[in-house]
């Protein structure tokens, strides 16, 4: 190599992941913490909320929908907008834009415009989620990268989980309103962070300008003793893709793999989507229980969501990322369809609430590290978005189903089996992964 050229990636690739790198991921983890609580909160508190317009609760359904439909469209577009662009500054002002338009959620007088501005606010998150995601990625050494991305979902998991533990508390304080004011403060107060301390991908300056000084000092923060002559030349060995990202998804044996990844995600995502949203109702009008103690019920997915992950990597160590999906989206749809068990038993709803966040939320973490992890940079985050807004998609029909499904009056071993079922179609995805990784896909266990 040149004595001008330096590569970035012995530094990006060191495992050890050094002060720098770990403010980085921890930041993201706070910023999908407070993005999962401002995303969820009205999953949780639906009941309150639809009390609060003065329609039905299945009216939420509508809801529920307007916001998948915004998440799809913030998922199809902005991702692929970044990997030209880059992602530093439209995780910024997207974070920014949701933070303003959940504080407007609050001045909502009906449905209609309610659900109009939660569709612009998901339509933000969709965007911003995808690049969050592929920014952490390009930071984290390849042999850690699996079990980082997987965890990074956690954080996720917890701030929507937080949404229901507090959410009843401050509606009992003040309103529901109090549980969107203190969601969306919270956000907008971190992104002034973001503006001084994220980072820009390095892979994507170096495409951009390979002498950009900013990946010198980018590298220099990840590793202090690093060097590098004035003017440098940055070059790294990922391949990169031409053209339109989103033809490189189908581009060099990956078309079967991004059509598997794809099913799994919205399949899975029809499945977290629909429970998210129905879930705290279902086990208040299905179980018989009242309103706030099926919302904290539900919000017992937090340690499932944190547990989840962890055990999930555990077993990615010895089965690999695509096997143990297929594992646990295969328990998972058994243990949720025999969620009618409530309505007999109401102490099995915290268990029910937590097998939610341990199997379901969990697997669609993994499946989102998946993703991450089977794409070069340059396409990234079209890849995560584009599987996500596959995902979205479904997500606008499975909620839906599940409020037309409470209308009509379904019981519980109808609707929870119902519900579950794409859970299925998932594993069965997950499967033919497999396959296709042992015929020559690289392996993505850690």
């Amino acid at each position: 190599m040149d004595a001008a050229q330096r590569s970035i990636d012995p530094v990006l690739e060191r495992p050890r992941m050094g002060a720098y790198r770990w403010m980085l991921y921890i930041a993201c983890g706070v910023l999908m913490a407070l993005e999962g609580y401002d995303a969820y909160v009205v999953a949780n508190l639906a009941a309150v909320i639809a009390k609060g317009l003065a329609i039905p609760i299945p009216a939420m359904a509508f809801v529920f929908t307007a916001q998948a439909a915004g998440m799809a469209l913030g998922f199809y577009t902005i991702p692929m907008l970044a990997d030209r662009i880059g992602r530093r500054g439209l995780i910024i002002a997207g974070s920014a834009l949701f933070g303003v338009l959940t504080l407007v959620s609050t001045v909502a007088v009906d449905l209609q415009q309610f659900a109009i501005v939660r569709f612009l606010a998901f339509a933000s998150l969709g965007g911003t989620m995808p690049n969050i995601v592929a920014l952490v990625a390009e930071f984290m050494p390849t042999v850690r990268r699996g079990r980082l991305l997987t965890w990074l979902f956690i954080a996720h998991g917890l701030g929507a989980s937080i949404a229901g533990l507090i959410g009843p508390t401050l509606v009992a304080y003040h309103s529901w309103q109090a549980a969107f004011w203190a969601g969306g403060g919270l956000l907008l107060a971190f992104v002034p962070f973001l503006y001084l301390y994220l980072p820009e991908s390095c892979r994507f300056l170096i495409v951009r300008d390979p002498c950009d000084p900013r990946i010198g000092r980018i590298l220099r923060r990840i590793d202090n003793t690093f060097e590098y002559a004035p003017g440098a030349r940055f070059v790294t060995a990922e391949a990169s893709t031409t053209g339109i990202p989103l033809a490189g998804l189908f581009r060099e044996g990956r078309a079967l793999m991004t059509l598997m990844l794809w099913l799994a995600m919205g399949a899975a995502l029809c499945v977290t989507a629909t429970l998210s949203a129905w879930l705290p109702s279902y086990l208040h009008v299905l179980g018989g229980l009242d309103t706030s103690t099926a919302t904290r019920m539900s919000a017992m997915s937090a340690f499932g969501a944190i547990a989840g992950p962890v055990l999930l990597t555990a077993m990615m160590k010895r089965m690999g990322m695509a096997r143990s999906l297929m594992l646990t989206l295969f328990i998972a749809f058994i243990v949720m369809s025999l969620t009618g068990m409530v309505r007999e038993r109401p102490q099995l709803g915290w268990v029910f609430g937590g097998a939610f966040g341990l199997l379901v939320i969990s697997a669609q973490a993994g499946l989102n590290s998946l993703v991450a992890s089977s794409y070069p940079s340059s396409i990234r985050s079209t890849a995560i978005g584009w599987a996500g807004g596959i995902g979205r998609v479904t997500s606008m029909i499975g909620p839906g189903l599940g409020g037309a499904m409470l209308a009509a009056g379904w019981g519980s071993w109808r609707i929870y089996p119902a519900v579950a079922s794409p859970l299925l179609l998932a594993a069965i995805a997950m499967m033919v992964f497999h396959t296709l990784r042992s015929d020559g896909i690289p392996d993505t266990r850690d």
